[in-house]
């Protein structure tokens, strides 16, 4: 079996973690296909051994009309049975089956962009669902989500995303304390926060007030980091109208880099309206870094047993978590030990095994029509 990838969507963004994970995880276990990797040549995938997988360079422009006929092309001159499709932009007439992978429907909960560009997002995610042989959802909830796309279960697998372990680790360095201290002016006891161009469906708002609630009953002065696009917090920040005192704030961070914040936190928080999957709660866990989350979306499906979850709105509940974790040392210790717990039901070689399952459920679907 020979399985084709669209790498072009390999970024700093949830969607570019996934492509790496996954890819790096189907090189490892690659036995019974021939991967072919397609990149942007901007923008190649890191860590993928040359003679392991066969890298092609596409030139036409995401999004285009030129994408369609190069993508189309390559399935043929390829000779692929499968094309994988990362995102919902796929190959409408590939000759041969494509799985499409579904991160979270946002476009179809929240206004998150003008009305038209988000109607041409929501026509692109039905095409895809419709056209493709399988779909995998990243979590259930998004498998329950795609309801309204009216997708057919039978073509849905649920396969979980995972942290990347060199990255998000619980092995602690002694000179990470320094290297916070010296680079940031951070020292414990510290929390952490992400904004995001889509900050309203992050609730950062809600954090922002849930540390400042927390300060007032800790009677603390602990320093707060936000990570993430600075623009997010600002808005956030006019929206209730003050800023924080000790904020540090670090813009975009490099993975290895957020670990080290995680590793030596006190908590995330993370309270969002809703998520597709919400990697930074499993990398944050995967630290041993003690995590307060919320019910939105597929947030207790990823957070099990292993943080305390809250409604969205439970700006004071949330509070009363932070404030418990600063000042019993018990209290702090049992969080991270249970994070860990959890962060360890999660592996990208699990995923690559189940996603492999399905390029063959694909393969064989498009036999048994072919054969019709």
């Amino acid at each position: 079996m020979r399985v084709g990838f669209d790498a072009r969507w390999y970024n700093d963004s949830g969607v570019g973690v996934y492509v790496a994970g996954l890819l790096r995880a189907l090189t490892e276990r690659r036995q019974d296909f021939d991967l072919v990797v397609y990149e942007d040549p901007r923008n190649p995938v890191p860590g993928l051994a040359v003679n392991v997988v066969e890298r092609i360079q596409l030139a036409a422009r995401k999004y285009s009309l030129a994408e369609q006929w190069e993508l189309k092309r390559h399935c043929q001159k390829d000779g692929l049975d499968v094309f994988h499709s990362p995102f919902y932009v796929m190959p409408l007439r590939a000759p041969c089956p494509v799985v499409v992978t579904v991160h979270d429907l946002i476009p179809f909960l929240f206004h998150i962009d003008p009305w038209p560009k988000q109607a041409m997002v929501k026509l692109g995610y039905r095409l895809a669902v419709s056209r493709a042989a399988q779909t995998i959802a990243v979590s259930q909830n998004t498998a329950s989500d795609l309801r309204m796309l009216k997708v057919n279960p039978e073509r849905i697998t649920v396969v979980h995303n995972a942290a990347n372990v060199s990255s998000f680790h619980a092995r602690l360095q002694p000179s990470e304390s320094e290297h916070l201290a010296t680079k940031y002016g951070l020292r414990p006891p510290y929390v952490v926060l992400g904004s995001a161009h889509n900050w309203r469906t992050k609730n950062l708002p809600g954090a922002l007030k849930a540390v400042e609630i927390a300060r007032e009953k800790s009677r603390l002065n602990f320093q707060t980091v936000v990570y993430g696009p600075e623009e997010g917090l600002r808005r956030a920040e006019r929206e209730i109208g003050r800023s924080l005192p000790n904020l540090v704030t670090t813009g975009y961070i490099a993975p290895e880099e957020l670990g080290i914040f995680f590793r030596n936190a006190h908590a995330l928080i993370m309270p969002s309206l809703y998520e597709g999957f919400g990697l930074p709660v499993l990398e944050a866990m995967s630290c041993g870094c003690a995590v307060i989350t919320s019910t939105g979306g597929s947030l207790p499906e990823v957070a099990g047993n292993g943080a305390q979850i809250f409604a969205p709105s439970d700006i004071n509940g949330m509070a009363q978590a932070v404030a418990s974790l600063l000042l019993d040392p018990a209290e702090l210790c049992r969080w991270r030990e249970r994070a860990l717990v959890r962060a360890a039901d999660f592996s990208w070689s699990n995923a690559a095994e189940q996603t492999v399952s399905v390029y063959h459920r694909a393969r064989r679907r498009n036999e048994g029509a072919d054969q019709k």
